[in-house]
């Protein structure tokens, strides 16, 4: 239940006490055989069925529909009781046909029982479809339950979030997070400017009415008089920063250095209205990244949802349910469908690395030493590194794929913190080949080209 409906158990249990055993007391001599316990049992379902979506004393929206869904197969069970109750009735001479439109009451029985069993299985189909909703539709969930997060608001505040941007050059990315955590969210209520600014006025008092402050960290972000009203609000109010870094320049991004510089020179109010308080520079980039490291805004799709995890994560960090409950958000949240780890056991790879392109050697030599020490660790000489010009010059796809030697390779093999090279002769390539791609601005640029020529021959011997 939802804290402030904890009484609400007790409420529930009375109606069960009272529709089992004490509805036996009214009329208790001739009560059986006439409508008032069934007329009395169907009002008093029906009203709390109409408390319940009233009052949705449930934390979760599942608890409340499958309660809701009960309440009403009950009271329709009531109104098919009085049914029966009616056509068995000899008081008046064909009174199921007169008012129920049946001959007799083997048939008002024959229709309760079919629809009876018509609106369980509509029940049933209901909870089995959104059974497979929820599974199926890519949502945050704890990784320690899978179940759904509970979206509890302190009750001084109506919002989740408040997003604070440059309109000049975070409107646009911002807009993409507060959509995409509403459907990775359910029931998240993020303050928006385009769709809850009513005031500009009031943008101290919309701060404080939400639970958390995210700043969406781009080019130009400090200078904005605005932006800092809402900084201000929310150093005053107190409210947990969740900063979001915009890294890609062409994008209106900007280092973490060039931001700082430019916090320095902006925030240097003495005494702000909002905070009058307020301790100069070095207080304002202590809160925003200091605090806590900026997350880096990404928009490839699977890593634009590693982005917005990790700003739920910390969002729900500040639910008052999750403040009491830590260990429930130990292991952080997990998206249904997601690109998940992948472990080498049982598996031969070879990596193959090209020479100039900078960097993925590094890349592959970490990516072996975390195959080598994560849960699922590979056996040392599963995972092996070959450079791709050597490799996959003079040897076609059939020959890679049976294992044959080659010719002349260079192997690289691990002497203290480096990689050595030998001459000697090399072993067959075993398993599954791949080859490790860092792609950067310049992966390309090469003098000679041999980067390109070298994705072009693995392509053609997939």
């Amino acid at each position: 239940y939802d804290p402030r409906f904890l009484f609400w158990e007790v409420v529930d249990l009375s109606r069960k006490l009272f529709l089992a055993s004490l509805v036996l007391f009214i009329d208790s001599e001739h009560g059986s055989g006439k409508m008032l316990r069934l007329v009395v049992a169907t009002v008093v379902s029906a009203l709390y069925l109409a408390a319940l979506a009233l009052a949705r004393p449930f934390k979760r929206s599942d608890d409340l529909q499958l309660a809701c869904i009960a309440n009403l197969l009950l009271t329709c069970w009531f109104v098919l009781g009085v049914t029966i109750q009616l056509c068995e009735s000899t008081a008046y001479e064909d009174m199921c046909s007169t008012l129920v439109g049946l001959e007799s009451a083997r048939r008002a029985s024959d229709l309760v029982v079919a629809l009876a069993a018509a609106m369980l299985a509509l029940s049933l189909l209901l909870v089995l479809f959104k059974t497979a909703s929820a599974v199926s539709v890519p949502t945050i969930r704890l990784a320690s339950t899978g179940r759904p997060p509970i979206l509890e608001l302190p009750r001084a505040s109506h919002f989740h979030a408040f997003i604070s941007h440059a309109w000049g050059t975070g409107q646009d990315q911002t807009h993409a997070i507060v959509r995409q955590m509403q459907l990775l969210l359910p029931g998240v209520k993020v303050w928006l400017d385009v769709d809850n600014l009513d005031d500009v006025g009031k943008l101290e008092e919309s701060v404080a009415d939400a639970m958390t402050f995210i700043i969406f960290l781009s080019a130009g972000y400090f200078k904005s008089f605005n932006c800092r009203r809402e900084l201000y609000a929310a150093l005053a109010s107190k409210r947990p920063f969740i900063a979001v870094h915009e890294a890609d320049v062409a994008k209106g991004g900007a280092s973490i250095a060039a931001l700082k510089a430019e916090c320095r020179e902006s925030c240097v109010e003495v005494a702000p209205p909002a905070y009058p308080s307020y301790g100069g520079p070095h207080e304002m980039i202590a809160r925003v990244f200091e605090e806590a490291k900026p997350i880096v805004w990404v928009r490839v799709h699977d890593f634009q949802v590693e982005s917005l995890k990790e700003i739920a994560l910390r969002m729900l960090r500040q639910v008052p349910y999750y403040a009491l409950h830590t260990s429930e958000l130990a292991q952080g949240v997990m998206v249904p469908g997601e690109i998940g780890p992948r472990g080498f056991t049982g598996l031969v790879v070879t990596i193959l690395v090209c020479r100039d392109n900078k960097g993925a050697l590094d890349v592959a030599k970490e990516v072996k030493a975390e195959a080598q020490v994560g849960r699922r660790s590979a056996a040392p000489q599963s995972i092996e590194l070959r450079y791709a010009d050597v490799a996959l010059k003079g040897s076609g796809p059939a020959a890679i794929r049976a294992g044959s030697s080659l010719s002349k390779s260079v192997s690289l093999i691990r002497s203290g913190s480096r990689l050595s090279q030998s001459a000697s002769p090399t072993p067959a390539i075993k398993g599954r080949i791949v080859l490790l791609l860092y792609l950067t601005d310049r992966t390309f640029l090469d003098e000679d080209g041999s980067v390109a020529r070298l994705v072009q021959a693995a392509m053609d011997r997939r």
